[in-house]
């Protein structure tokens, strides 16, 4: 009878074991997710540093070359050199009535 209550005493104890081992506060499941957030971190922090590189490097030729600045400034500000003439032509009424026109937005 003693035996057998020790018997259960251990079993009931490695019962208890096993399920914090897997499901506990630093079980193995919870350490299964730490791993994919960790893994996802890294991605994003990946793709940060990727994006950081892109700006470093548009920062640099910002400073240095003036034919980028003046590329910028064409582009998204419409500026044109002294002296130039810009021909702007009329679409025709078929694409200017198109919803997906592209040329709305310049």
């Amino acid at each position: 009878m003693k035996n057998k209550k020790f018997l259960l005493l251990i079993l009931f104890s490695c019962l208890i074991l096993g399920f914090l081992t897997f499901f506990g506060e630093k079980g193995i499941l919870h350490l299964l997710h730490l791993q994919k957030e960790l893994s996802q971190i890294k991605e994003r922090n990946a793709k940060f540093q990727e994006e950081n590189q892109k700006l470093k490097e548009e920062v640099r030729r910002l400073q240095r070359e003036k034919r980028y600045i003046e590329e910028i400034a064409r582009k998204e500000l419409g500026m044109v050199k002294e002296g130039e003439i810009i021909y702007q032509f009329d679409l025709p009424k078929t694409e200017r009535n198109k919803p997906n026109n592209t040329n709305e937005n310049e």
